[in-house]
């Protein structure tokens, strides 16, 4: 670029830079096409079922499958592929049974919009959990329409009226109380009231006028992959658009071959798969990765081309990472996107802290720019959070709570910002100042390790001394540091002492044993975490924030 310009001064020429916007693989490589109006058909609707752990989500999806081969609408239905398709009134219907939500939200992240309908199962004896939450965070995130199963109505306990005040508290108001959010009270276990969903399911199919073209190039997306030692690679799709067959030449990601075999939702070999169905294929060279789009193309040839350019493009992606949405580019951000809000993932330390927060941030919207707060909830910044700020383009805030070590590293691998803070009001005014494009001085924390308490021992006139193991990092003498308690700031101070053996350390490392003192702080436990930071000090300039 230096070399274009300096020739460009010599030849009293004009450099233009053209800033090329990243495109969607089909987009990329040609591969989408505009349906006539006359070719589109209804299709079957595609379901995730989504929820707590232990609420009955399996069961659910098992009692559907069970009921449906009972009825004699479908053959034996194996689990090999992960999703399968069911007849009601003569209406197909497509279920995924993904590992949860936040398999949801990975294909998302990747680009994969799959869902069209969300069931959200809540046990009656139980209630809105943590889990119960964040599904709906991510349920909504994807912008899909919400059907509460409230299950386990048979327990001893169930309050289904308690489910539903609770979720009201999240948004999700039922249309028995002038809501557009429809409650079918099920059991799994006895399979009541089964038909009810499946109907409930239907009628929102219905209004949401599901259609496709079976007469195209067949797309889909890769749910699973394996490489099986007899076969080769496989992997389990579920069609979109158009057609597969035998013979197809097929691309997927950094993955091509032609479909040698094609196998159902029931075990059996078939010639085709069309719309909304699930099936097995046998024929890739390589094994394509999970969230990955399938096309059909017109030859081999074409197919090497496109993975030729797709394995360059990541290669450049992983040696640039993503980039995601962060307070310093935020103004720059708006005006070359036009963005009309800033997704937010509030994480706190108690329920009442996360609504203080959430009020004080929802004041900030203006009529040029709205805050959204896509999830608010207590407890430590988890993977499933960085995960949904991905999918979402979001910011996490965190309040008197830090992320798991797993998540800091996720986080730094997407992208994703996370700012963290012990008071309400610098949270708020660094939200402030980012959309007012006021940014400096900015303070940036930096950490740098990690430390576990292994045991601590009290020693009179000093008080208590741990014995630590370094897990991650390096730590200085002189960090600032932090002691976390499942999850959970207790202390932000300075170390008074940092010791190899009997001698004062300067530094240690990740896998070295170690001994420290707290400054004005002695109530350290086993099981505690050390986490040690700097603050670096970045004056911005004017031309940081233009």
């Amino acid at each position: 670029m230096v070399l274009a310009e300096e020739l460009a001064d010599d030849y009293d020429a004009m450099v233009e830079v053209e800033e090329v916007e990243e495109m969607a693989f089909g987009d990329k490589f040609n591969l989408e096409s505009i349906d006539k109006e006359s070719d589109l058909i209804e299709r079957a609707p595609i379901i995730t079922i989504m929820g707590h752990v232990d609420h009955g989500k399996t069961s659910l999806l098992d009692a559907i499958r069970e009921a449906n081969v009972a009825d004699g609408e479908a053959g034996g239905i194996t689990q090999k592929i992960g999703a399968y398709q069911i007849v009601k009134n003569g209406k197909k219907i497509s279920f995924i049974d993904t590992p949860g939500h936040e398999a949801f939200t990975e294909m998302r992240a990747r680009g994969a919009q799959v869902t069209d309908i969300a069931i959200l199962v809540v046990a009656a004896d139980d209630g809105v959990m943590p889990q119960t939450v964040e599904a709906i965070a991510h349920a909504k995130s994807a912008n899909v329409p919400i059907i509460i199963a409230v299950n386990k109505i048979d327990k001893e306990g169930a309050d289904p009226a308690r489910v539903k005040n609770e979720l009201m508290e999240h948004g999700l108001v039922p249309v028995e109380w002038g809501g557009d959010v429809e409650f079918i009270e099920i059991s799994a276990k006895f399979r009541q009231n089964l038909e009810e969903i499946l109907d409930t399911i239907l009628i929102t199919a219905e209004m949401l006028e599901l259609k496709g073209n079976p007469k195209k190039r067949a797309k889909g997306v890769v749910m699973e992959s394996r490489l099986d030692p007899k076969v080769g690679p496989i992997a389990d799709l579920l069609i979109q658009e158009g057609t597969l067959k035998i013979g197809d030449i097929i691309v997927a990601g950094e993955a091509y071959g032609k479909v040698r075999a094609l196998v159902n939702d029931k075990g059996e070999k078939t010639e085709v798969a069309s719309l909304s169905q699930p099936a097995e294929v046998i024929g890739f060279n390589t094994v394509p990765e999970a969230g990955d789009v399938m096309y059909v193309v017109q030859n081999e040839q074409h197919a090497r081309r496109i993975v030729s350019e797709v394995e360059k493009d990541r290669k450049l992606n992983n040696q640039n990472k993503k980039k995601h949405i962060s307070l310093e580019v935020l103004s720059q951000h708006m005006d070359d996107i036009n963005l009309k809000e800033l997704n937010l993932i509030i994480r706190a330390d108690s329920k009442g802290s996360v609504q203080a927060l959430n009020e004080s941030l929802n004041k900030l919207s203006t009529s040029e720019v709205a805050v959204n707060v896509i999830q608010a909830t207590s407890g430590a910044i988890s993977e499933s959070d960085i995960r949904l700020a991905e999918a979402s383009n979001a910011i996490i805030l965190g309040f008197n709570v830090r992320p798991t070590t797993k998540a800091m590293r996720d986080a730094d691998k997407a992208g994703v910002e996370i700012r963290t803070s012990s008071i309400i009001y610098q949270i708020v005014e660094d939200i402030e100042q980012a959309l007012s494009g006021m940014l400096d001085p900015e303070y940036k924390e930096v950490y740098l390790g990690r430390i576990e308490i292994k045991k601590v021992f009290k020693v009179s006139k000093i008080g208590n001394i741990a014995g630590c193991y370094v897990e991650d990092g390096k730590i200085y003498a002189d960090s600032k540091i932090r002691i976390l308690r499942n999850g959970v700031m207790v202390y932000d101070g300075e170390l008074a002492s940092l010791k190899r053996y009997q001698d004062d350390a300067k530094e240690v490392i990740v896998g070295q044993e170690c001994g420290l003192n707290i400054k004005n702080f002695n109530d350290i436990k086993e099981g505690d975490t050390v986490e040690a930071y700097k603050v670096d000090v970045i004056q911005r300039t004017l031309k940081d924030v233009k």
